[in-house]
């Protein structure tokens, strides 16, 4: 009787090799021979599920950001400026192995950037994070939580891009866990100071 697999299993499966080849190979050089051996599976098992690179590249992208959806934006509206802060730190913490991957993101989708559908696609979800923060701050203005002379969808996406910028540094440049605790505790001070401040 042949052995059934979920589909959406073994297509995570298949992700998560192809970061692992695509880190240590870089992604133009590896091949589907290659990601498929980091799978423990043949090549032609993968292509059951993908029909080439682009496509297992072009899934890794969509995966990335449905993740980054779900952490960023699953935040209820927060009670009080301090959760609100939270839960900009929670989105800021990136762990060590998420970080090593923002090098392979940036190799892998990094030329997609002038397509204008890859380009609108991230556009979109930062727009989403805005929204999501602006409605957060428009409801702690609401509460009195913090200064009322404050534009929330202005201030929320310069939050996001914040946020963003802040995972950026991690991954890019090498910034240590310790250091990186550091400076996400200044920046969140700063931005409590600027939310509640006259």
């Amino acid at each position: 009787m042949p052995k059934v697999v979920n589909r959406e299993e073994m297509q995570d499966r298949i992700l998560d090799a192809a970061i692992t080849a695509f880190s240590q190979r870089g992604y133009h050089a590896a091949t589907v021979a290659d990601v498929a051996g980091a799978a423990g599976l043949g090549k032609g098992t993968l292509y059951l599920y993908f029909k080439n690179k682009e496509a297992i590249a072009e899934a890794m992208g969509e995966r990335y950001f449905a993740r980054m959806r779900a952490r960023f934006m699953a935040t209820a509206v927060p009670d009080d400026v301090n959760a609100f802060i939270g839960s900009l730190e929670e989105a800021m913490n990136v762990p060590d192995d998420h970080a090593k991957l923002i090098r392979v993101f940036f190799e892998v989708f990094g030329p997609s950037f002038a397509s204008e559908r890859f380009a609108g696609s991230v556009s979109a979800f930062f727009e989403d994070l805005g929204d999501h923060y602006a409605y957060a701050l428009a409801h702690l203005q609401e509460q009195g939580a913090i200064r009322s002379d404050l534009d929330p969808k202005l201030l929320a996406r310069s939050l996001a891009s914040i946020v963003d910028g802040m995972i950026l540094h991690r991954g890019l440049f090498g910034i240590t866990e310790q250091r990186y605790a550091n400076m996400r505790r200044e920046t969140l001070a700063v931005i409590l100071r600027g939310l509640v401040a006259a």
